[in-house]
């Protein structure tokens, strides 16, 4: 009898310890999956600040816009973690005017599969994971003259960065997204299907994705983790903008990453939490884009260095940034500095 409660009581830890496990890879794997998201707009943002793709959009002038973009975007690449996007000018009327990939699909109408564009006018920018010809994150931004909308830009931002990065720490991670998608996912047609999904990044882990066909994903799905002996699985689930499930992102940790997230005591998402005031601050670039600065290009600097990781970027623009400061009067900083801290709510407790 002791044996037996001694059992089960062993078998209660370990499955509290996995709880603890999935809930930690979770929260780490939302905290990446945000600041791609985040760096995605930030980019969007900036290239919606670009008069000469404005004037080109207005002139027509599919050749100029294409150069334009894709200069632009190949600048503002070097100062990103992620270097797997593309950009792309949709008009007004939802028709392809400018990618920095091809020029093969000016012109082409794409109200058809990107229902996140056609169901509602968008007046302000927005990211979210979204189905097209691809699954993909694609953040947006409405390019204007003054009150006036006259397209869009679109970062475009792949799941493959963030496959690689999670697998630097020991997660090997697959998208899924449901099947059903692939009347307007066209391009995914020949990645591999298992049980009503189908594989959306391409660098996923061959021993992993056969050791998850013998995985029942519904009750996966279900559970949120499931355990096969030599992977613990996580499942995270995936919506679009407007709420509609499109599958899961599967997480799977082998017994070294297990042993490293069951060292944290508390769930890492108490500080690893994105703070959604970081959303409205990348909105705030759209709305008033050159804020207290002089420029749009002065703003952008600043912002690139309060939030870049890279020891060498930052150098390169800590240089730059006191070049820029060096010419501002005493007065523009401090307004610069009141705009950056009067929106940051102040909390705790007067004694």
């Amino acid at each position: 009898m002791g044996a037996v409660i001694f059992f089960l009581l062993s078998l209660n830890i370990k499955k509290e310890s996995y709880q603890h496990i999935a809930d930690t890879a979770r929260s780490y794997f939302e905290k990446r999956l945000t600041a791609q998201k985040s760096n995605a707009l930030t980019l969007a943002i900036l290239l919606a600040q670009n008069e000469a793709l404005k004037h080109a959009l207005l002139d027509l002038d599919e050749e100029r816009g294409h150069q334009i973009l894709s200069t632009s975007l190949d600048v503002l690449k070097r100062y990103t973690f992620n270097k797997d996007i593309r950009a792309q000018v949709i008009a007004k009327d939802l028709t392809i005017f400018a990618r920095s990939w091809d020029k093969e699909y000016s012109g082409m109408p794409i109200e058809g599969f990107r229902k996140d564009l056609s169901n509602f006018k968008i007046t302000k920018p927005k990211v979210s994971i979204e189905t097209g010809r691809l699954l993909t994150i694609k953040a947006t931004a409405p390019l204007k003259t003054g009150y006036k909308i006259i397209g869009y830009v679109e970062i475009i931002s792949f799941f493959e960065s963030l496959a690689k990065a999670l697998r630097q720490e020991g997660i090997e991670m697959i998208a899924l997204m449901r099947d059903r998608f692939l009347n307007v996912a066209t391009l995914m047609r020949e990645n591999p299907q298992l049980q009503g999904f189908v594989v959306s990044n391409t660098n996923y882990n061959d021993f992993v994705l056969k050791r998850l066909q013998e995985v029942d994903l519904a009750k996966l799905e279900q559970d949120g983790l499931l355990y096969d002996g030599k992977y613990l699985y996580v499942a995270v689930p995936m919506q679009n903008s407007a709420g509609e499930d499109l599958g899961m992102f599967v997480l799977a940790l082998d017994r070294k990453s297990r042993e490293i997230f069951e060292k944290f005591q508390e769930k890492i998402s108490f500080f690893l939490s994105f703070d959604k005031s970081e959303f409205a601050n990348i909105i705030d670039l759209w709305e008033h884009p050159q804020g207290n600065f002089r420029s749009v290009y002065d703003r952008s600097v600043l912002e690139f260095l309060s939030k870049n990781e890279d020891e060498e970027i930052k150098k390169e623009f800590a240089s730059e940034a006191r070049e820029i400061l060096r010419g501002y009067t005493k007065e523009e900083l401090i307004d610069i500095i009141l705009q950056k801290y009067r929106r940051v709510p102040i909390q705790g407790e007067i004694k």
